[in-house]
């Protein structure tokens, strides 16, 4: 099959890799992981990236190394198949399912958490600020968040989930450790990062599994939305489903 890649290159690395040795024709097109600092600005230029990679030649599908990510992936449309994981954000990915996603992190959702491909790619950029990331805290793929998020805007949205959920500094930050892929000193920099706070790093043993599927398939219903011709995404805000399309 002849597949157009689509990615926010929080998983370049690995993403190369697997296409690599991939049996499919797979051409990669990577957007800066900061660009989610900036949601809807995002989302235009994902269509336009589809849009195009759609006209450019002729695929067989279109993957998006994407989640709903904060309603980003909401309202994207395609004139050939596309394929989505049915994630909130590339937590799950990094962990290689859904189900450790939930074993690792359902009981602790305000936990931060970081990967050598977040803290690569984490880098100050002008072009999104120079306060724009931290390390991720995933309350904010919570489906109650989402729906906040959706109802209400950003800041009202965290002023809601905070008079809802009081939050509750955790002892603990997250370094998702994948095997075959630590460079560039990001744990080091990760734990460095927490020198001085009550805050102790765990490390997490992630996976490429979740990425390797979304590349080379099979696209199975349970973990992947496949977005037929002039259908849109849309979410669903629980953490099973997560994506359909309307």
């Amino acid at each position: 099959m002849r597949l157009r890649l689509i990615c926010c290159d929080v998983f370049l690395r690995y993403a190369c890799s697997i296409i690599s040795t991939s049996p499919h024709i797979v051409d990669a097109d990577f957007i800066p992981m900061l660009a989610h600092t900036k949601p809807d600005e995002l989302r235009a230029e994902l269509q336009e990236r589809i849009n195009t990679g759609a006209k450019v030649r002729r695929y067989d599908k279109i993957l998006l190394g994407y989640g709903l990510c904060g309603n980003v992936a909401s309202g994207l449309t395609c004139e050939i198949p596309m394929v989505i994981p049915r994630v909130h954000d590339c937590c799950a990915v990094f962990m290689g399912s859904k189900e450790r996603f939930l074993e690792e992190f359902k009981n602790s959702l305000s936990m931060r958490w970081c990967t050598c491909g977040y803290y690569e790619r984490g880098h100050l950029d002008e072009k999104y600020g120079a306060d724009a990331i931290d390390f991720n805290a995933t309350y904010k793929t919570n489906p109650e968040y989402l729906q906040l998020l959706e109802q209400y805007g950003e800041d009202n949205a965290e002023y809601v989930w905070e008079t809802l959920h009081p939050k509750i500094e955790t002892d603990e930050a997250a370094y998702i450790k994948i095997d075959g892929f630590e460079y560039s000193g990001s744990y080091e920099g990760f734990t460095a990062g927490l020198a001085g706070s009550n805050v102790k790093a765990r490390v997490v043993k992630g996976s490429t599994a979740y990425l390797d599927s979304l590349i080379n398939g099979p696209w199975d219903e349970t973990n992947f939305l496949h977005v037929p011709v002039g259908k849109k995404i849309a979410p669903v805000y629980d953490m099973d489903e997560v994506l359909t399309a309307i």
